[in-house]
């Protein structure tokens, strides 16, 4: 991998003279191109079924949607898992996702996928060349897609707009038993120094860029998720909530809410013990996975063990348009996560009007404030965990508060406001540049039909 970020561009990305030469100086929303890559997993993927699919998915279709709404075009590449899926689908205006074949067309392990970041490259190269599409921007998320990405832009010429979500080093800090590769946390530290500019989601990631991986301050910006104002409302809750738990056959008494992939970074499992600790019986429902899942037998385990099983549901990861009805049978809404770059469910479920119980951990801090839109509990234990869920569900005036305040506390996180300021930077780092997508090389030439 460090071949590839070194500025020497191997195999079939190796560049020649130009013989399609597109300039690009200051553009309008309406001439902008981006091409935005989400490597190992595909913003089409249905969030928490699978651990390589949750708010990242979201947040890549989120944006590219609205980013079209404003007139700026966005192919998304991601890598061709399903031979049934046309190469090209039309996501919204302006926007479509391009399925590019890297290895095998199947779903493989994420580990398995750097061997064919190049080969994912050359694919994008190629699908460009093919259709005579020249890109104003690149824009990788997560680590694989900003190897490729990084490829791409010496080859192009592009600026290099990455987004890591995680990073390796800061998940280890908080859950030393996560496994990552040395491969990754090497290809990391060389991409924060070759990135044309580095989007961190809150503060507490934008510090660890800069004092942890000696990141260019230059190239950070601060660029929060964004959520779906008109998607997640807070009208019709307690017909929603009355619904749901006639339909899963819970009495109508408090009701915490975990949504999630079910990954032991996100602690669901503290989350069943912060509830089996509540001075009161609650119904709790966790939504993500499916029924084969590991993780979920694990978990039924222990809430049969701390004795709350009648009053625990496990629901099948669910289709995003429907998660505010989700959203809205939880009188709370609880993070126990480890780590959280931001925190995307968290800030839908407040756009909903759930307040929110989460550790002081990531970006979380950013938008929960305590006693205002919910709760921030320091350690990270169940009995604190519980302490700070009681207090708000045994004080009816602060329940009510926090309620009150949960969707107009997170305005400003609009996919509008969001979108607006991607937008500014992309046309930052276009400003007054010249570069030349692609030289037609030999290799790029066999793939024009």
């Amino acid at each position: 991998m460090t071949a590839l970020l070194s500025g020497t561009v191997p195999g079939q990305l190796k560049s020649n003279e130009g013989r399609w030469p597109k300039i690009c100086a200051s553009t309008n929303a309406q001439d902008m191109r981006i091409a935005m890559l989400c490597y190992h997993t595909s913003p089409l993927a249905q969030i928490g079924k699978s651990r390589d699919a949750g708010g990242m998915n979201v947040y890549v279709r989120e944006l590219a949607c609205h980013l079209g709404l404003m007139g700026v075009s966005v192919d998304i590449f991601t890598r061709w898992t399903d031979p049934m899926l046309p190469q090209v689908i039309s996501l919204s205006t302006r926007v479509r996702v391009i399925h590019i074949p890297a290895g095998p067309i199947e779903n493989l392990h994420k580990n398995l996928l750097p061997q064919y970041l190049e080969q994912f490259a050359d694919g994008v190269n190629c699908f460009a060349v093919s259709h005579r599409r020249d890109y104003h921007i690149i824009h990788s998320h997560y680590w694989q897609s900003a190897a490729a990405g990084q490829l791409l832009a010496m080859r192009w010429g592009a600026p290099h707009i990455v987004m890591f979500h995680t990073l390796a080093d800061i998940k280890l800090m908080h859950r030393p038993e996560e496994h990552e590769t040395a491969l990754r946390k090497q290809t990391e530290k060389e991409l924060i120094h070759t990135a044309n500019a580095i989007i961190a989601a809150a503060p507490d990631e934008y510090h660890h860029l800069k004092f942890h991986y000696h990141a260019p301050e230059h190239t950070l910006h601060i660029i929060p998720c964004g959520v779906d104002m008109r998607k997640f409302y807070d009208r019709n809750r307690e017909e929603d909530k009355a619904a749901i738990l006639q339909r899963l056959q819970l009495d109508d008494i408090p009701t915490l809410l975990f949504v999630g992939r079910l990954d032991p970074l996100k602690g669901a499992d503290l989350a069943i013990q912060a509830a089996a600790k509540l001075p009161r019986c609650v119904n709790l429902l966790l939504i993500g996975g499916h029924p084969e899942d590991p993780e979920r037998s694990r978990l039924t385990q222990a809430a049969q063990e701390l004795g709350i099983a009648s009053t625990t549901r496990f629901i099948d990861a669910q289709p995003h348009d429907v998660m505010t009805r989700y959203y809205h049978a939880g009188d709370l809404f609880l993070v126990a996560s480890y780590y959280e770059s931001f925190g995307l469910a968290a800030i839908e479920a407040l756009a909903s009007g759930t307040p929110v119980v989460a550790f002081r951990v990531g970006g979380l801090p950013s938008f929960i404030r305590h006693g205002v839109n919910g709760a921030l509990a320091e350690q990270r234990n169940a009995v604190t965990f519980a302490e700070q869920i009681a207090n708000l569900l045994e004080n009816p005036a602060n329940m009510q508060r926090t309620r009150n305040n949960a969707r107009s506390s997170i305005a400003e996180y609009s996919w509008q406001n969001i979108s607006f300021k991607m937008l500014a930077l992309y046309r930052q780092l276009t400003e007054n540049s010249r570069f030349v997508i692609d030289t037609i090389s030999p290799a790029a030439q066999a793939c024009i039909r």
